[in-house]
């Protein structure tokens, strides 16, 4: 579904880097999936904190790297 979506929106995010545009995607990732992912589930469960610190790092590290992944496998 996120290639998809990349598809989407790589022409918005245009970059004069390498790779800008999917950082750009990661971060917006981030933002959409990551953080209100955790918000729900740390106010409806109660998980030790270093599951909401795992599912954190994988979603700071792991979606800019999808983007990066996406934006090279569209020679962006």
């Amino acid at each position: 579904m996120s290639a998809l979506a990349f598809d989407r929106v790589k022409d918005a995010l245009k970059s004069t880097c390498p790779g800008g545009a999917g950082m750009s995607f990661g971060l917006i990732l981030v933002l959409l999936v990551t953080i209100p992912g955790l918000f729900v589930t740390y106010t409806s469960m109660d998980y030790p904190a270093g599951f909401f610190l795992g599912n954190l790092l994988f979603g700071v590290v792991g979606f800019p790297l999808l983007g990066l992944l996406y934006a090279r496998i569209w020679k962006l």
